[in-house]
């Protein structure tokens, strides 16, 4: 996986990593381990410019190319820094294949 993450207060975050995948019947398990590079911007000082990103998503399919789901990820410095907070995420989300 690659991306990146943007806020209202000019930080971001630049990833890439893994993601596991895994499906019972129409319910879809997705893990995902992500080291990135963090700017604060006007944002939330994480600490430290390297930060991971662990992430999971849980999903059910509608069709055979959309799904509906949900996801938590966390954000952290691994103590790397003087400081760790970490930021939390959580989201709806809509996936379309295409």
């Amino acid at each position: 996986i690659t991306g990146a993450l943007l806020t209202a207060d000019s930080a971001a975050y630049v990833y890439t990593g893994v993601e596991a995948q895994y499906k019972i019947g129409s319910l879809n398990f997705n893990p995902s381990f992500a080291p990135g590079l963090y700017h604060e911007g006007d944002g939330k000082d994480l600490g430290h410019v390297l930060e991971f990103k662990t992430e999971l998503q849980i999903s059910l399919d509608m069709s055979e190319s959309s799904q509906f789901g949900f996801s938590y990820n966390h954000l952290s410095n691994a103590s790397l820094g003087s400081k760790n907070p970490g930021a939390n995420s959580y989201m709806f989300n809509f996936l379309k294949k295409f």
